[in-house]
């Protein structure tokens, strides 16, 4: 459980992917997410919930440790409302590190640490945060870039204990698995990888755990630094399968998969499951949320290529 689930729920090359076009539409790309960047900056600083919510498409998803999702804009809107109107607060500092940026056809899917500092009342002691995220950007009609889906820590859960006197999060409803179609052979071979992070989670074989992970992937999780590539995600790994602990039930519930260019998609899923530590003990159940962004290779089986989890 510490290996998988932690895993699942815990030198980069820029642009590994094919660029989105000629050199110039690169360009042009990364000029416009720069300025997204930008804009994310000031509104995290302003705190204004029209500029926060306005990085968002329609049908995004945030995703944060200590809160339920937040699906579609209504609801990313709503709370940044309730964080907005928290009386005394303010952002002092808010610097994001962007550490790895791949551009595909119209999306892209970045990962990052990020540092601030805010109070929660005038004159209080400035408390530090620090945080890892892993987003997906969609390129709008008018070139404009925005979050699609995107997961991190520890924000969220800063922004969950500021607005929970406000009630939860309503969660639009999800689209199924599966939703925007795509080719039989495809999902087939996804449905595969996904039976075989079952099995994989539940012997805690380092080396079944490991293949659902393309070469250049990269593993994120909570209170954890990135493990950068297969070499370190086998090393993880290994290390969490030499604990005694051992793996009772593993249940992945994906809620939205979408095939956003040939080649790649995207989804997010929660999971339970329960072990326990060591033989005779009571078993500890878990739940937490899973954002992965998977690669299709050139023998139509389907990895991981950024994946990011944390447990509630």
């Amino acid at each position: 459980m510490v290996g998988a689930l932690a895993a699942l729920a815990a030198q980069v090359i820029q642009g590994s992917a094919a660029p989105a076009g000629r050199d110039s539409d690169r360009a042009a790309d990364l000029a416009a997410i720069e300025k997204f960047h930008r804009q994310d900056i000031a509104a995290t600083l302003s705190r204004d919930p029209g500029a926060l919510t306005e990085l968002w498409t329609d049908d995004a998803v945030r995703l944060g440790p200590g809160v339920p999702a937040e699906v579609g804009k209504q609801a990313i809107r709503a709370s940044n409302e309730r964080w907005s109107a928290r009386p005394g607060l303010k952002v002092l500092t808010y610097v994001p590190e962007t550490k790895d940026l791949t551009i595909l056809d119209g999306w892209a899917v970045e990962w990052g640490y990020f540092a601030g500092s805010y109070v929660e009342s005038p004159g209080g002691e400035p408390k530090q945060i620090r945080g890892t995220r892993l987003s997906v950007l969609k390129k709008l009609p008018d070139g404009s870039w925005k979050y699609f889906r995107w997961m991190g820590t520890p924000v969220a859960a800063v922004v969950a204990a500021l607005t929970a006197s406000a009630g939860r999060v309503v969660q639009g409803p999800a689209a199924p698995a599966g939703s925007d179609g795509g080719r039989a052979a495809d999902l087939a071979a996804i449905e595969k990888l996904h039976q075989q992070d079952i099995a994989a989670t539940l012997s805690r074989d380092p080396v079944a755990l490991t293949d659902s992970w393309t070469e250049d992937a990269v593993r994120l999780g909570l209170g954890q630094p990135a493990e950068v590539g297969k070499p370190a995600i086998r090393a993880s790994n290994e290390r969490a399968s030499a604990l005694p602990l051992k793996v009772l039930t593993y249940v992945p519930e994906t809620r939205d998969f979408r095939m956003i260019v040939d080649g790649w998609a995207v989804e997010w899923r929660y999971f339970t499951g329960s072990y326990v530590a060591s033989p005779g003990d009571a078993p500890t159940q878990v739940r937490g949320t899973v954002l992965a962004v998977l690669e299709k290779l050139p023998d139509g089986s389907w990895k991981v290529f950024r994946g990011m989890g944390i447990p509630e």
